[in-house]
């Protein structure tokens, strides 16, 4: 099982590398599976870590991920920061970035691609080069340009396009829990335009009229995002800390994978 560890402890790359790495993780109170499977109620013990590569803006490092385990069933949680997306080694910012990129403006798969893979784009608030782990780890060459195999970069534009394709096909139902989540907060949803207005600037190039209907979709999402999370910048990266911690239906907006978002259980 993977618990995410709270935002609110480590927010993002950034803030993990002022921090030197050094982030509180708590290890769950009792076993997390339903109580007709195990129902253990002592703490879980320490087992071990795992390592887990992370890109970001152009630059790899790892990352060792603490796992705990249950001395009553043997189950096992994980317990990676929050700005990691179960089973990717971008970092959750940099597919949010790409995401907004393209939903926001006229571009091409290739062009988000290279702006992501390239450390000079990056905003001075999100640099990690000046930090001192960073130069612990370059003294060590632990960090270096995530590049292919055949120098391509990453993430390669096929990789963006998977991401846009990821959240085109889910969406509907996103957009169905953000109405929700407007009544919730007591939103105003007139501050919106008409879902119907809102274009998207790439729409044009799909290739079918159900991904163009999905590109505008997402455009109208990220705009909704921006009213719901009150933000003027990184609609899509702040959606996904509010779907992850405080949504009603709490999930990870970027994958399918199995995630337990509700940490007071902890």
């Amino acid at each position: 099982m993977i618990v995410p560890v709270r935002s609110e402890v480590c927010e993002g790359v950034r803030q993990f590398f002022e921090l030197e790495g050094n982030i509180e993780v708590a290890r769950p109170s009792r076993c997390l599976r339903p109580k007709e499977e195990c129902g253990s109620l002592e703490p879980l013990r320490r087992n071990g870590t795992y390592p887990r590569q992370v890109i970001y803006w152009g630059m790899l490092f790892v990352l060792a991920i603490l796992r705990f385990r249950c001395r009553k069933c043997g189950s096992t949680v994980s317990r990676p920061p929050s700005w990691l997306v179960p089973y990717k080694r971008l970092s959750a910012e940099m597919i949010a970035t790409g995401v907004e990129a393209y939903a926001a403006a006229e571009t091409s798969y290739r062009k988000v691609a290279d702006a992501l893979s390239e450390p000079e784009f990056v905003e001075q608030k999100e640099d990690i080069r000046q930090t001192k782990l960073y130069a612990e780890l370059s003294s060590k060459k632990a960090i270096k340009p995530a590049v292919t195999k055949d120098n391509g970069s990453r993430p390669s534009h096929s990789t963006v396009f998977r991401w846009v394709g990821y959240i085109c096909k889910r969406v509907e139902s996103i957009v169905q829990q953000l109405q929700k989540e407007f009544v919730r907060r007591q939103k105003d949803l007139r501050r919106l335009p008409p879902e119907w207005s809102v274009e998207n600037p790439n729409s044009v190039k799909a290739q079918t009229d159900t991904k163009a209907q999905a590109l505008n979709r997402l455009s109208f999402t990220g705009l909704a995002g921006r009213v719901l999370v009150s933000a003027s910048e990184k609609p899509w990266w702040k959606l996904r800390a509010y779907f992850l911690m405080k949504a009603e239906y709490c999930k990870d907006l970027l994958t399918d994978a199995r995630v337990r978002c509700q940490l007071h259980t902890l």
